[in-house]
C-alpha cells in the first residue's frame, strides 16, 4: 500500500449517525491521491466506535479513531490529536456533520499553494432536508444540489469578501473558519497547531487564524470552488447566544500572542522558547542569571522571528519588533527613570518596575513569566509578592 499523500482529518462528538453518512462521502471522493482518514473523537460514549470499524473494516485505505474522556468541548485537542496520529504531508480537517461533495479533496489541492491555507465553510441543511439524507443520496452526490438559494447566495458574498479582503491585503480578514480547510502538516507544525487552553465553544479557529498569518500562511478561499453540507442537529450547549458572550474570548483577547502557542501539538517550556536578545547588556554577569533563571538560550540566527526578544536596562539597544513577545529587564533601578517604552513584560529586582499596563516581575521570577506568555492572568499587571 502506498504511503498516504493525504489525511482526512474528522472531529466527532455522540452523533453516530451524522458521522456514519460524512464517512460515506469521504469513501466517495473522486480522487487518485492515497488517503488516510483519522476520527479524532472528543469522548463519546455512544456508538461512534463501532461505526468507525464497521467503515474501516469496508474501506480501501487507512481508518483510524482516536479518543480522549469528554471532559467538555475541546475541539483543539481533537484537530491535534488527528494530526499526531496522521503520517501524510497535506492535511483536509472536516467535522463529523459535514458531507464531503466528490470533488471536495480535488478542488481543495489544486486551489493550494505552499505557504496557504485553503478556506471554505458550509451550506446548511435544515432539519427536514438533513433527516431525508439517505447513504444512497449521499453516494450519488445528489445531497449537492439541496442547498438552499439563501445559503448558495451567503457563500458567494464570502468568496467575494475575501478576494477584496486579500487584495487590499488586509491584516485580519478573511477569517478563519476550522469547518472546512486544507494545508500543509509543515505549516500546521509551524504554529504548534491549536492551542489546547481553548476549551468550550469558540475562538480557537479564530487563534489559530492569526497565528498562521504571523507565521506568513496566507489564506485562500475556496468558496468558488467548493464547500461541506452541514447536517443539522441541535447547537453545543456551550454555544454562546453572542460571541462576545463566549468563554474563550477574553483568552482569544490576551495581550501577548505566541506564534508557536505552548499548549498545541506539542507542550512547551520556558527552556523550549526561542529568545533574542537585544543591544548589548552591559552587565554579562547580571545578564548570565537572567537567563540561568528563566531557562534560556539566545538565539543567534539573525532573520528567524524568535517568540521572545530580551532588552536590558541601562544599555544601549531597541526591540527589533521580530517576535511576538518583548521583555525588558532592569538591571539598575536607580538613579533616573526608566522607559519601559513598548515591553510587555518588564523583569526587575523587585518586581516594581514598569507601567500597570505591563506585566512586572521579578528578574528570577520564572513562573511568573511563564503565566504571562500562558494568558493566565487576566490582569495585565501582577503585581510582586
Amino acid at each position: 500500500m502506498r504511503a498516504p499523500e493525504l489525511a482526512v482529518i474528522v472531529t466527532s462528538f455522540e452523533m453516530p449517525w451524522h458521522l456514519r453518512h460524512v464517512l460515506e462521502s469521504i469513501a466517495c471522493q473522486r480522487t487518485s491521491r492515497s488517503l488516510e482518514v483519522i476520527i479524532s473523537d472528543d469522548g463519546s460514549t455512544d456508538e461512534i466506535p463501532r461505526v468507525v470499524a464497521d467503515f474501516a473494516a469496508q474501506a480501501s485505505f487507512p481508518v483510524r479513531f482516536v479518543t480522549h474522556p469528554h471532559a467538555g468541548f475541546h475541539a483543539a485537542r481533537c484537530r491535534n490529536e488527528g494530526v499526531r496520529h496522521s503520517s501524510a504531508p497535506l492535511l483536509l480537517f472536516s467535522d463529523g456533520d459535514c458531507l464531503l461533495p466528490p470533488d471536495h479533496i480535488e478542488q481543495h489541492v489544486q486551489a493550494w499553494r505552499p505557504r496557504t491555507v485553503t478556506c471554505g465553510y458550509c451550506v446548511r441543511f435544515d432539519q427536514d432536508v438533513s433527516v431525508g439524507t439517505t447513504l444512497a443520496a449521499v453516494q450519488s452526490g445528489q445531497f449537492t444540489a439541496w442547498a438552499s438559494a439563501e445559503g448558495r447566495r451567503k457563500l458567494r458574498t464570502m468568496h467575494r469578501k475575501a478576494l477584496f479582503y486579500r487584495w487590499i491585503g488586509h491584516r485580519t480578514k478573511p477569517a478563519f473558519r476550522s469547518t472546512n480547510f486544507f494545508m500543509a502538516r509543515e505549516d500546521y507544525l509551524r504554529v504548534n497547531g491549536f492551542d489546547e487552553n481553548f476549551r468550550g465553544w469558540g475562538c480557537e479557529d479564530d487563534d489559530f487564524g492569526r497565528r498562521l498569518r504571523t507565521a506568513g500562511v496566507q489564506m485562500i478561499s475556496v468558496l468558488s470552488r467548493t464547500c461541506v453540507y452541514h447536517l443539522w442537529h441541535p447547537p453545543t450547549s456551550t454555544r454562546p447566544t453572542e460571541w462576545k458572550r463566549g468563554s474563550n474570548v477574553a483568552y482569544l483577547q490576551r495581550p501577548i500572542r505566541l506564534t508557536r502557542c505552548l499548549h498545541g501539538i506539542h507542550s512547551r517550556r520556558l527552556h523550549n522558547l526561542s529568545v533574542r536578545l537585544a543591544g548589548i547588556a552591559p552587565d554579562s554577569v547580571a545578564l548570565r542569571r537572567i537567563l540561568a533563571a528563566q531557562g534560556w538560550i539566545i538565539e543567534l540566527a539573525p532573520r528567524i522571528r524568535t517568540d521572545l526578544e530580551l532588552l536590558c536596562r541601562p544599555g544601549p539597544g531597541r526591540f527589533s519588533g521580530h517576535s511576538d513577545c518583548q521583555i525588558l529587564a532592569v538591571l539598575d533601578e536607580r538613579g533616573a527613570d526608566i522607559d519601559t517604552g513598548q515591553a510587555q513584560i518588564v523583569l526587575s529586582a523587585q518586581g516594581t518596575a514598569g507601567r500597570p499596563d505591563q506585566v512586572r516581575l521579578r528578574l528570577d521570577d520564572a513562573a511568573g513569566v511563564f503565566g504571562a506568555l500562558d494568558g493566565q492572568s487576566h490582569l495585565p499587571c501582577r503585581a510582586a509578592a
